[in-house]
């Protein structure tokens, strides 16, 4: 007999399976997204490039510099620093990042900042070469990173953004709300266009933000890059942007996917 979590599984399979084939799959999604977010455009990706992933890597966090992706992965023990090959996904450099929950990262000037889970510490790295530098403290846990302006976005897994000057002290908070209600599970983030970019925890899309009022602009839809890397397990979520302003492209995977997109949308 079927577990109901493994039955839960074969259902959603089979009915996608039957939508998909009565060409039905798109507007099923369509109608959802309308009756959640009304009035809020959902952009559909154009994948570039789909390059190899390792399967293993319980992705945190994703940023570009240099002509390489950098990834962040977690789990207390399993928890490294990597330096990946745009154009080929091999892992250049992987550094262990021992006895803590490893989150997300971003680059800023010569410096790569990497968060951790419930630890307080971000620790930062020189670049080109990983060394560790020094590390910045704060209080809360740490998902998401970011880059922007004179310091960073980070996020904690609420509906809410804080603002951190260069030394990472905090400043301003933005609240996130979709269709005038709070957005939770504010995961990994991105900042490119003059908006922010951010995954939510179980959720298929990327939310475009606008770091002014909060609210979300437009809603990426990664319904098709997510069945491509799932394989029907929902534990298998999205999580990880970086932007790559040379390409004018982003590279998207998620935990423990098999494969790592570049991806391009309009402005």
């Amino acid at each position: 007999m079927l577990s109901p979590s493994r039955l839960d599984v074969v259902v959603r399979r089979s009915l996608s399976a039957i939508l998909e084939r009565l060409h039905l799959k798109r507007f099923v999604r369509d109608t959802i997204h309308a009756m959640r977010a009304p009035g809020i455009p959902r952009v559909q990706p154009k994948i570039l490039r789909v390059l190899r992933h390792d399967s293993l890597a319980y992705t945190q966090g994703l940023a570009y510099a240099d002509g390489h992706v950098f990834e962040s992965t977690g789990l207390v023990g399993q928890s490294t620093l990597r330096r990946i090959d745009i154009e080929s996904g091999v892992v250049r450099d992987n550094h262990a990042v021992p006895n803590v929950w490893a989150e997300g990262i971003a680059v800023r000037q010569n410096q790569l900042v990497q968060l951790t889970y419930t630890e307080g510490i971000a620790i930062v790295y020189r670049l080109p070469s990983l060394e560790i530098d020094s590390s910045f403290r704060y209080k809360g846990e740490g998902w998401g990173l970011a880059a922007s302006g004179d310091g960073y976005v980070m996020s904690d897994g609420s509906h809410t953004l804080t603002f951190r000057g260069a030394a990472f002290e905090a400043g301003a908070r933005l609240e996130v709300h979709l269709a005038g209600r709070p957005l939770t599970g504010l995961n990994d983030l991105e900042c490119a266009y003059g908006r922010i970019y951010a995954n939510v925890l179980f959720h298929n899309d990327i939310y475009e933000i606008s770091p002014q009022t909060g609210e979300v602009l437009r809603v990426i839809d990664c319904t098709e890059i997510v069945d491509r890397s799932r394989q029907g397990f929902p534990a298998l979520v999205l999580n990880g942007i970086a932007f790559a302003p040379d390409r004018n492209s982003f590279f998207v995977t998620g935990k423990r996917w098999p494969l790592l997109f570049e991806l391009e949308w309009s402005p």
